[in-house]
């Protein structure tokens, strides 16, 4: 079961979201949706990342601020990631990216961490552990 998370939203007041995590099917980048989880419009709320052509890391994501102005303080009070300095343009937009938290990712949407995690990225348990133990 997904954590809900509140947002102060300008057009529907607070609302409780979920997280919804999958990758780009064109590169796998991680996609981050919104999805409203009570109230009178449950459904798709926003993205919370967009899917440009700007160098992307692991673990990161060009936030939409163009469709929610909001979103990056819904990241931050949720400590969801941090924001790199870096910008990523796309037509007359820029975007900002983040460096998502895995950890606050896995306890916010756990199942979709661990799908995305497990067939995108190629992270098993044993792989974590042994990731651990060359540290």
């Amino acid at each position: 079961m997904n954590k809900q998370l509140e947002m102060e939203s300008r057009f529907s007041g607070k609302v409780k979201l979920e997280l919804e995590i999958s990758s780009y099917m064109d590169n796998g980048r991680m996609y981050i949706g919104l999805v409203e989880a009570g109230g009178e419009y449950q459904g798709h709320f926003a993205d919370l990342t967009v899917n440009i052509s700007a160098p992307c890391p692991d673990y990161c994501g060009y936030v939409d601020t163009n469709n929610c102005p909001e979103l990056e303080g819904f990241i931050e009070k949720h400590g969801l990631g941090e924001f790199t300095g870096l910008m990523g343009s796309s037509g007359f937009c820029s975007y900002p990216l983040y460096l998502f938290n895995p950890e606050k990712l896995r306890e916010a949407a756990p199942e979709d961490m661990e799908l995305f995690e497990r067939t995108v990225m190629g992270r098993t348990p044993d792989r974590e552990k042994e990731e651990r133990g060359k540290r």
